[in-house]
């Protein structure tokens, strides 16, 4: 099924116009079809695409200022947690872990899975800014 069609009236510089229509040429595609394909590929994942657990903490994050983006962005779970986990981690591998402490560690995960949503979010939200986000080494060499 073909998801339904709307026109958009955008102005855009003549360079990009110009590589639009080449790439139209070259792929043998209609010129709407390859601008679809590119913003369908290049326009990063929305609160939408995030699974329904995570959202309302995100969405928080698109009314605060720059400044509270860069404190998520380099926000980490405590040691203590990370030991924690590791532990459970490895007590579950080898099939000794009891059931608080699979609790315990679902617990962790959901944790740690809503700092990493925070984390790329918060990223994704400075770079819409126009923010430089440091890269994830630039990142683990200033909590260094």
């Amino acid at each position: 099924m073909t998801a339904p069609l709307e026109t958009l009236t955008i102005h855009l510089p003549a360079n990009a116009v110009h590589r639009l229509r080449r790439v139209a040429e070259i792929s043998g595609r209609p010129v709407d079809e390859v601008i679809a394909n590119t913003l369908q590929v290049g326009l990063p994942p929305l609160l939408e695409d995030v699974p329904e657990a995570f959202r309302r903490d995100l969405a928080r994050l698109e009314a605060l200022a720059n400044e509270g983006l860069w404190h998520y962005l380099r926000e980490e779970l405590p040691a203590s947690q990370i030991a924690r986990y590791d532990q459970l981690l490895a007590a579950n591998a080898s099939g000794t872990l009891d059931e608080a402490g699979r609790g315990e560690l679902a617990q962790l995960r959901r944790a740690a899975d809503s700092l990493m949503f925070r984390k790329a979010y918060a990223a994704l939200l400075l770079r819409w800014r126009g923010e430089r986000v440091p890269s994830l080494a630039e990142l683990e060499a200033e909590a260094s």
